[in-house]
């Protein structure tokens, strides 16, 4: 019987059938679109019910969709056994993950050390998920998440062995990225894609994407550059629009490839997730299925099933009885002649006009006092803070050096929040530069929100708060 993978996607899934092992084979993929802006667990439903009648598989793999997991790479001292087992789990206890976890080694080597892959999801997505698959009657062997299988699809690549450069996997919506250096993983991140691709807009969230890891690894020590970007799951012609910007940056890209024989749909790069899942190389995996059962999970799902299915009704009808019940014999008691008389008194024209004009005067009084309040808190913040002068303004443009210009944007004086943008012709060391603004003892915090390339120039968005006086701060 062939092994399956099934990817939980946004838009789609895609199911993998064949043989796993240290070099799997993939001998069918299917690819079942999902509709968006509804619910995705029904959607999902739906999807594998079809790819179920269809295919009729066994037991299979589940890999979660990326914004309903989370996952934690760290590198650890090379070792086996027991030892590499402690090392794992003090990783993961250190991770601080909540929900399901469970961790899997994706890399090991004496001289380069081990990769560990720690992964998570919240419980209730863990029960609603599998609940769903005993709805449906699909049995559920193992489950993982996408980083893990990206890293496993890769270690088969040999092309790439010892590289140091950038693979970009496109999926849906969104783009994880992900930096090797020397053929070991360094960083990753995964960011949402809000243009079309193929568009100019697409071009610079890419090119911007790829800048932001460049200036990390700019931070590090290394003296290896970084000179390829690789990426799957784009069309060539819809990532042509990134080429340019890529170009400026010396990096060369291409697309991903696959040198094991796969039969798939389309380009066999677009399958390297559900290829890294079914990678089986005897080293302990991410299962978050076995660390549910374990949880108790399925008993938790069917105790909570029978509690809303026999308790819940009875109560909600007590509930319902006695309101009624409690309803009516109010209602008998109250003395008809006290209501007249009540509503004879709220109804005089008197009494109406005394009340309007007793809460005119009421709220008239209240908006006084709230403003009265609001001067004096500000004049309490304008104290605490120093001014805006040129002394402080020369002190940041120090800070910045002569390669870079600073633009004041904005100053709130009541909560000292200084906005201003640091615009250079060369590649800023970004956390260098937060590092620097941070010594000068103006700010009691300094805000890095981005930056923008544009007619050969960075721009970085700097938020600020500047010190108290009381607080140490310069004046």
């Amino acid at each position: 019987m062939s092994d399956t993978v099934i990817v939980l996607q946004e838009e789609c899934i895609l199911a993998a059938s064949g043989k796993a092992g240290r070099r799997p084979k993939i001998s069918r993929t299917d690819m079942i679109p999902t509709e968006v802006h509804t619910d995705p667990f029904e959607q999902w439903k739906r999807a594998l019910l079809a790819y179920k009648e269809k295919e009729h598989p066994g037991s299979v793999k589940l890999v979660l969709p990326s914004n309903y997991s989370s996952t934690r790479i760290s590198q650890i001292p090379f070792a086996t056994g027991k030892q590499l087992t402690k090392m794992a789990e003090h990783v993961v206890s250190e991770s601080a993950a909540e929900g399901i976890v469970d961790y899997g080694i994706t890399y090991a080597d004496k001289k380069q050390g081990v990769t560990v892959c720690c992964a998570s999801v919240e419980e209730n997505i863990c029960n609603r998920l599998l609940a769903m698959c005993e709805e449906i009657k699909l049995p559920v062997r193992a489950i993982t998440v996408p980083m893990e299988a990206y890293l496993r699809g890769l270690s088969q690549l040999k092309t790439y062995a010892n590289k140091t450069a950038i693979f970009l996997f496109f999926e849906d919506s969104g783009v994880t990225s992900i930096l090797y250096k020397n053929g070991v993983y360094l960083y990753s991140t995964r960011s949402r894609i809000f243009s079309e691709r193929g568009t100019l807009d697409f071009g610079t969230e890419i090119v911007r994407n790829i800048s932001g890891i460049i200036q990390f690894y700019a931070t590090t020590t290394s003296g290896i550059p970084i000179t390829d970007i690789y990426y799957a799951g784009c069309m060539e012609d819809d990532f042509e629009v990134c080429l340019d910007g890529i170009h400026m940056m010396n990096l060369q890209a291409a697309l991903l490839q696959v040198d094991a024989v796969y039969e798939t749909q389309g380009n066999p790069e677009d399958w390297l997730v559900c290829a890294g899942a079914l990678v089986d190389d005897k080293t302990k995996q991410v299962n978050l299925y076995q660390k549910w059962k374990k949880s108790g999970g399925m008993d938790k799902v069917v105790e909570k099933e029978s509690f809303v299915k026999h308790i819940v009704p009875p109560v909600l009808t007590l509930a319902v009885c006695m309101a009624l019940f409690g309803a009516v014999s109010v209602w008998n008691l109250l003395e008809s002649k006290k209501i007249d008389d009540i509503n004879d008194w709220i109804n005089d024209s008197q009494i109406q006009q005394q009340y309007q004009e007793a809460d005119e005067v009421m709220k008239e009084s209240e908006r006084l006092v709230e403003q009265k309040q609001q001067v004096e808190q500000m004049k309490q913040n304008l104290a605490t803070y120093p001014d805006l002068d040129a002394d402080i303004i020369a002190r940041i443009v120090d800070v910045s050096g002569s390669n870079m210009n600073v633009e004041v944007k904005s100053m709130d004086a009541e909560t000292g929040l200084l906005t201003f943008h640091a615009v250079s012709s060369a590649v800023i060391d970004i956390p260098g530069y937060v590092n620097k603004l941070t010594q000068t003892g103006l700010f009691s915090s300094v805000d890095y929100s981005g930056y923008q390339y544009q007619d050969g120039e960075y721009t970085l968005d700097l938020s600020c708060i500047l010190k108290a006086i009381d607080a140490g701060g310069d004046k």
